[in-house]
């Protein structure tokens, strides 16, 4: 929905770019609460990433090594975004899960 062709990588630029906005527009000494696109892009990073590098750098090519398409790696994503609890998923009016 909020992508033009729904890709990967457009969708984890997206997701990115949400979570970037939201942290940069946060008051100072207002706290992490590991809200919707956070606990997405987390378990990216805990399920991807590898020592060394910048977190994001290997999210594209482990999920497609994981999953084999891009539509099957993005399936997974939401499938996890389902798994979340609806009050985490539902921070921003519209979960990662739709």
């Amino acid at each position: 929905m909020w992508t033009v062709e729904e890709s990967l990588p457009e969708v984890i630029a997206f997701l990115s770019g949400v979570d970037y906005a939201r942290r940069v527009a946060t008051p100072e000494g207002d706290t992490y609460d590991g809200g919707s696109p956070r606990a997405l892009l987390d378990w990216l990073t805990a399920e991807f990433s590898l020592p060394g590098m910048a977190a994001n750098a290997n999210w594209i090519a482990g999920l497609r090594d994981r999953y084999g398409t891009d539509e099957a790696a993005l399936d997974a994503m939401r499938e996890y975004a389902k798994s979340l609890p609806a009050d985490v998923d539902r921070q921003f009016e519209i979960g990662a899960a739709e």
